[in-house]
């Protein structure tokens, strides 16, 4: 369910080699069950139920995490991200420390593609609890959501505190305002970059979305 690969039966001596290889093919990274190690699902690549880039946005959250790794405060290390491309949570973002799930929001005559910001959830026990939506900020602005919450938990918490109990202890109205000045929609005319999705130039639009399934739109043969 992380969405990582288990090698078993590796003998020792082979380990310099397969990880060689591994690195040769572009899965050789450090940062395995770190918060740098996000788990999507296809999102808008491939899901038809898609309503934003999913996979575009843990690139994104990975790469600019992934540069400051070697500085990240030792409290985050070990926070989960997972993201999901609609509400549906194929990526898990229920379960999350920090998830995000895709929707959309219009601005004027366009609309803006969103996540929603999904706090505290437990994936430990078998997902033992489910964290609590936030709020729907731009996807072009879930990087500076996801430095200001996690700057203010190190600057915050108590000693030893886990991310689930800071964010219980602080409730929902607290993270909730904690987001809300990223939740403001510019036009296009202010900021055109929010009208596109991670990973695609392209205007956003979700005219292509599919239909999902339920019992009413499944026909006998």
């Amino acid at each position: 369910v992380e969405q990582n690969i288990v090698l078993r039966h590796a003998s020792d001596k082979d380990l310099p080699q397969i990880h060689q290889r591994l690195s040769a093919i572009g899965l050789g990274n450090a940062g395995a069950d770190t918060i740098v190690d996000i788990t999507s699902c296809p999102g808008t690549d491939t899901c038809k139920l898609g309503i934003a880039s999913s996979r575009g946005l843990a690139g994104e959250l990975g790469k600019q995490l992934e540069a400051k790794r070697a500085t990240l405060p030792a409290a985050i290390e070990d926070l989960k991200i997972k993201i999901s491309g609609c509400f549906n949570s194929c990526g898990q973002h229920h379960v999350a420390d920090i998830g995000f799930f895709g929707n959309s929001r219009r601005s004027g005559n366009h609309k803006v593609p969103h996540f929603q910001v999904v706090l505290g959830g437990q994936w430990q026990n078998n997902g033992g609890s489910y964290g609590l939506a936030m709020g729907a900020v731009p996807a072009k602005l879930v990087p500076d959501v996801l430095d200001v919450i996690t700057n203010t938990y190190v600057e915050e918490r108590d000693e030893n505190e886990i991310f689930q109990a800071w964010v219980e202890r602080k409730g929902k109205r607290a993270m909730k305002d904690l987001i809300q000045p990223f939740m403001k929609l510019p036009t296009i005319e202010e900021q055109p970059k929010f009208f596109s999705d991670w990973g695609d130039s392209r205007i956003y639009s979700i005219a292509d979305i599919g239909i999902g399934i339920s019992k009413e739109n499944i026909k006998s043969p």
